[in-house]
């Protein structure tokens, strides 16, 4: 999922998908009627350097990204599509705000209650024993860009906010239902709150060990391979979970000088950083506040 907070930030991408080549393109890919860049061509009727340009402009938009594999002669390069939902803020620019980025790696929780299975890992290997809780409070542990456990809480204190009214707070990540056992996921149900404040919960259902994500090591093989990627907004409407009400909670109900946000389960989930899952990033965390 792609967020843009205002119009002006998304008028490159909106440019982009005017073109009826480049829609098609998405279609074929999307549908797996063609997806390297000799079968578009083809499929097309489009020569190579028309195809090249096309996938270029989709590539700079965010829309997909080319992956290697092996062909006849060397290496060849297919489309992959990196989002599946886009919302854009149309009264953004409306508002005089100032915006603030963070990026928490996944290791850097600052609370942890967890159940077996479970594990943390960084790209180098799992940190200590797998399905032994207390790993989860080890100095190691910071070092983790995956987690997953079957059933209990994590908590991220997240950056405080300058001192001005706050707006909202968005929190994106890529999330998972975990494996049942260390082979098959099944779908869970993970509760956010931030603070003492739950805001709602949501399903996390589909199998995400059908193939290897995008960044996921080969040496994880029996592990969630890569999730969902999910926004998570407090503003002065209610919350939303990628732009879906979840429930009335406002910014103005929770917390918002020492913010923390509690992911919590009984069925499993798994979280994936920077070396893992399809996007390659951590917890991403902007919080807009008035002038």
């Amino acid at each position: 999922m792609r967020h843009f907070t205002d119009i002006s930030a998304a008028q490159s991408f909106c440019e982009c998908l005017a073109s009826p080549a480049r829609v098609e393109i998405l279609k074929l890919v999307l549908e797996k009627k063609a997806d390297s860049l000799d079968s578009l061509a083809k499929t097309l009727h489009m020569t190579n350097g028309a195809i090249t340009q096309h996938v270029k402009k989709l590539v700079d938009a965010g829309l997909v990204k080319l992956v290697e594999f092996p062909g006849k002669h060397g290496t060849a390069k297919k489309c992959v599509v990196t989002v599946d939902r886009v919302i854009i803020d149309i009264a953004a620019d409306a508002v005089s705000e100032t915006e603030r980025n963070f990026e928490l790696p996944i290791g850097s929780f600052t609370a942890a209650a967890v159940k077996p299975y479970c594990a943390i890992a960084s790209s180098d290997g799992f940190i200590g024993e797998r399905d032994d809780p207390r790993y989860f409070t080890f100095p190691e542990r910071i070092n983790a860009t995956f987690l997953y456990f079957n059933s209990g809480n994590i908590t991220y204190t997240l950056p405080a906010p300058a001192k001005k009214p706050l707006k909202s707070i968005t929190v994106s990540m890529e999330i998972s239902s975990k494996p049942y056992g260390h082979g098959r996921s099944r779908d869970s149900v993970v509760s956010f709150a931030f603070g003492e404040t739950k805001i709602g919960e949501h399903r996390i259902d589909g199998e995400f060990t059908d193939r290897r994500g995008l960044f996921t090591p080969s040496i994880f093989s029996d592990m969630p391979q890569y999730g969902k990627y999910k926004t998570l907004t407090v503003d002065e409407k209610g919350s939303f979970l990628d732009g879906i009400k979840l429930g009335s909670t406002s910014i103005s109900d929770i917390r918002t000088d020492n913010p923390s946000l509690t992911l919590s389960t009984d069925g499993g989930i798994a979280l994936f950083g920077k070396g893992y899952g399809d996007y390659n990033c951590g917890l991403r965390v902007k919080m807009y506040y008035r002038d």
